[in-house]
């Protein structure tokens, strides 16, 4: 029983835990998920990736496993030195995941960044596979 002029506690409690699950992290936490074969992967996070470099092959295509952890929409886009987008992700809001088809990046460093929050950013580097096998992505 609630003493007059006071309200239960209960209501105000189931509030908080919705608002908190509502937040940027929800369904956030753990370690990374595994590359496709032969691809890499880049998660997104309290508003950052969680790499800032990552080493893909050379002329040839390959695919990037997205993770969104956040509510906030992210994407992933591959600039050259000029700024001009070599592939650009689609922009979506998490938790979720897409697995982006990259299409072959000549050898060179490039920068890749979200579209919606340029300061998330890092650089790739595309290195032609090695006589010894191929480049390793990660």
């Amino acid at each position: 029983m609630t003493r007059p002029g006071r309200r239960p506690a209960l209501p105000v409690i189931a509030i908080l835990l919705v608002v908190g699950a509502c937040g940027p992290t929800a369904g956030a936490g753990g370690p990374p998920p595994s590359a496709p074969p032969g691809g890499a992967v880049i998660t997104a996070e309290a508003i950052a990736f969680d790499r800032i470099e990552l080493v893909a092959p050379a002329e040839a295509a390959f695919p990037l496993l997205f993770e969104n952890r956040e509510s906030a929409p992210h994407n992933v886009t591959i600039v050259d030195d000029a700024d001009r987008s070599l592939f650009v992700g689609e922009i979506f809001g998490g938790p979720a995941s897409r697995t982006y088809d990259v299409g072959p990046l000549p050898p060179g460093t490039y920068r890749f960044r979200c579209d919606v929050h340029p300061e998330m950013s890092g650089t790739i580097i595309a290195r032609k596979a090695s006589p010894y096998g191929s480049a390793a992505l990660h």
